[in-house]
C-alpha cells in the first residue's frame, strides 16, 4: 500500500525526477569523458617522473661505485705502463695507491703482493694490525692459478657477519715478476653510507653483479645473496644485451628501458621495476630501480582529484537541493491526503475480511450440500452392490466412511495439501466409478516429484470440480464422461469432455466455483481460470503459497 502511495505522489512531480536524472546522467557522462583524459595525463607525468628518477639514481650509483673502483683502476694503469719505470719506483707507486685506497670508509683493507722468481713472495697490507686478514689473503693468492699475462678477479665473498666485494688485479711484468694488487669493499658499510647520503624518495635501488648476486639493497639480508626472483620474467642475459658498449660505457640500446611489474618482497606492494646496466671498469653491474605504483599515482593525481572532487560536490549539492524541494512538496500533499489514504486502507481491509468470511461460509454451505446429496446416491449404489458383489460392497462402505471422515474433520482455514486432497479424490472417484460403472473414466497424472505434493490448494477443490463435471454433463455408455487431473509444477489442470445436460440440475447454485473464486481472490491470485476450450471444460487450479 505504501509503495502505491509513493508512486502516485511521484507521478505528480515527474519534473523533479526528470531534472534529477538528467543531472546524474550529465555527471556520469562527464566523468566518463574526463576520467580517461586524467588517466592519460597522469600516466605521462608518472613516466616523466620515473624516467627522471631512474637516470638520477643510475648516475648516483655509477658515481659511487666508480669511487670505490678508482684505486683499482689506478693500480691497473700503473702496472700496464710499467715498462718505462724501474721496479722500485713501480713498487713505491703501488704501495702509495694501496694506502690511499683505504681512505674510503667502505674499503676494509688493501694489499700489494710481489712474486719474484726464486724468492719468497713479498706482501704489503695497508692495515697491518689485522693478522687474520693477512693469512686469509695469503691463502687466497696461493690458490690462484696464474696462466695469463693479466688477470682480473672481481668476486663477492660472504663471511659470518659481513659481505665483501674482493677486487684483485694480477700482472706479469717483463722481468717475469708477478704483481698482485687489490682490496676488499665492505658492502654492508657501503650500504650504510649510501642509504644515509641518498635518502630521497621515489623508489628504491638494488644493484647486482652480472651473476645476479646482490651488492646493494635496502634490506641488508639480501646483500651477498643471489636474487633470482628479480629476473624471473626478464633474464640477466636480456638486460645485458639491451645495452651497447660505447667507449667503455654501457648505454641503452633503445629509448625505453626494460621494465616489469612485480610484488616487492621488501615493501609488500606492487612496484614497477626498471632494469638497466652500468659499467664499472671492465665489470658490468645491473641496476634495478623499483617504483611503488600506488604511491606515485597518488602523488601525481592528488591535485587533479581535488578539482574533480569540487565538481562532484557541486553536482551533488545541486541534486540534493532539487530533491529536498521535491520532498517538501510531496510531504505537503501527503499530509493533505493522509485521511483519504487511511479510509481507503480501512475499506480494503474490510473487503478482504468479507472475502475470507464469505469463502468460509460458502465452504460450509458446500459441505452441507454434499452430505445429504452424496450420501443418498452412495446408499443407492451400495444397495445394488450388496447383492451383486458382497466383497466390493465392503470396500465401498470403507471408502464411504473415509470420505465422510475427511469431510467432518475440523481444520483451521480452508487450505489443504495436494497430497491429502488427492488421497481424498481417489476415494471419492472409487465410489463414483462404482455408481456409474463404465460410463465414468477418471485419470490422474503427476508430472512432478513429491515436493509438489506439500503445496496448498483450497479444501475440496478437486472434489468440487469432479462433482460439477458429473452433475452438469450427460453420462452414458455410448457417451462416457472422461475426466483428467494433471499435476504440473505450478498448478493442477482438470479437464472433462463438455456434453452439457439438456435439463439443468435444479439444485445447482454454482456454490462450488464461487467458493473457489472467492478463495483465490482473498489470496490475490489471478491464475484461477475456468472455461470451455475445444469441446472441453478446463479449469486451472494454481497452488497457494
Amino acid at each position: 500500500m505504501q509503495t502505491s502511495i509513493f508512486w502516485t505522489r511521484l507521478k505528480k512531480h515527474q519534473q523533479y525526477l526528470y531534472i534529477s536524472m538528467l543531472l546524474i546522467a550529465v555527471f556520469f557522462i562527464g566523468s566518463s569523458l574526463i576520467t580517461p583524459k586524467i588517466t592519460s595525463v597522469t600516466e605521462d607525468l608518472i613516466q616523466d617522473i620515473i624516467q627522471g628518477n631512474l637516470k638520477s639514481k643510475e648516475n648516483i650509483v655509477a658515481f659511487e661505485f666508480n669511487q670505490l673502483n678508482n684505486s683499482f683502476k689506478n693500480s691497473q694503469k700503473i702496472l700496464q705502463n710499467s715498462q718505462n719505470n724501474s721496479f722500485e719506483f713501480l713498487k713505491e707507486k703501488l704501495l702509495f695507491t694501496s694506502d690511499l685506497a683505504i681512505e674510503n670508509h667502505s674499503i676494509y683493507n688493501s694489499f700489494v703482493s710481489i712474486d719474484i722468481p726464486k724468492r719468497i713472495r713479498e706482501t704489503h697490507f695497508s692495515n697491518k694490525e689485522d693478522s687474520l686478514y693477512q693469512k686469509e689473503i695469503d691463502t687466497f693468492l696461493k690458490n690462484i692459478h696464474f696462466v695469463e699475462d693479466e688477470v682480473v678477479i672481481d668476486t663477492i665473498i660472504t663471511k659470518a657477519n659481513n659481505v665483501i666485494n674482493r677486487k684483485i688485479y694480477i700482472k706479469k711484468l717483463s722481468n717475469n715478476n708477478v704483481v698482485y694488487t687489490g682490496y676488499d669493499v665492505d658492502l654492508i658499510s657501503f650500504w650504510s653510507y649510501f642509504s644515509e647520503a641518498y635518502k630521497g624518495d621515489g623508489g628504491y635501488t638494488v644493484i647486482t653483479n652480472k651473476d645476479g648476486i646482490c651488492m646493494l639493497h635496502p634490506d641488508t639480508a639480501y646483500i651477498g645473496k643471489k636474487i633470482d626472483t628479480y629476473f624471473s620474467t626478464i633474464s640477466i642475459e636480456q638486460i645485458l644485451k639491451s645495452s651497447l658498449k660505447i667507449n667503455g660505457y654501457y648505454v641503452p640500446n633503445n629509448i625505453n628501458s626494460l621494465k616489469d611489474k612485480a610484488i616487492s618482497e621488501f615493501l609488500d606492494l606492487e612496484v614497477l621495476r626498471y632494469f638497466d646496466t652500468i659499467k664499472i671498469g671492465n665489470t658490468p653491474l645491473i641496476v634495478v630501480v623499483s617504483f611503488p605504483v600506488d604511491i606515485h599515482l597518488k602523488e601525481t593525481t592528488k591535485n587533479l582529484q581535488g578539482y574533480f572532487s569540487w565538481i562532484s560536490f557541486l553536482a551533488f549539492t545541486t541534486f540534493m537541493l532539487l530533491l529536498i524541494a521535491s520532498r517538501l512538496q510531496l510531504k505537503k500533499e501527503y499530509v493533505e491526503n493522509l485521511k483519504v489514504v487511511e479510509e481507503k486502507e480501512q475499506l480494503i481491509y474490510s473487503n478482504e475480511k468479507y472475502q475470507k468470511e464469505n469463502a468460509i461460509l460458502q465452504l460450509n454451505q458446500l459441505k452441507k450440500k454434499i452430505n445429504p446429496h452424496f450420501l443418498f446416491n452412495s446408499l443407492n449404489s451400495l444397495h445394488v452392490l450388496i447383492d451383486l458383489n458382497p466383497d466390493l460392497s465392503q470396500q465401498f462402505v470403507l471408502k464411504l466412511a473415509d470420505v465422510y471422515r475427511y469431510l467432518l474433520d475440523e481444520r483451521e482455514g480452508n487450505l489443504i495439501s495436494v497430497k491429502e486432497e488427492m488421497s481424498f479424490l481417489e476415494q471419492y472417484i472409487f465410489l463414483q466409478e462404482i455408481r456409474f460403472n463404465k460410463s465414468l473414466h477418471v485419470t490422474i497424472k503427476n508430472n512432478c516429484d513429491d515436493t509438489i505434493l506439500v503445496k496448498k490448494i483450497p479444501f475440496l477443490s478437486l472434489e468440487t470440480l469432479v462433482e460439477n463435471a458429473i452433475k452438469h454433463n450427460e453420462i452414458t455408455k455410448i457417451n462416457p464422461l472422461m475426466i483428467s487431473v494433471v499435476i504440473d509444477e505450478d498448478f493442477i489442470t482438470i479437464k472433462n469432455n463438455y456434453t452439457p445436460r439438456k435439463c439443468k440440475a435444479k439444485d445447482s447454485h454454482h456454490i462450488g466455483l464461487t467458493y473457489l473464486e472467492n478463495t483465490y481472490q482473498f489470496y490475490n491470485i489471478s491464475a484461477f481460470k475456468t472455461g470451455v476450450i475445444d469441446d472441453e471444460f478446463v479449469c486451472i487450479l494454481p497452488f497457494i503459497t
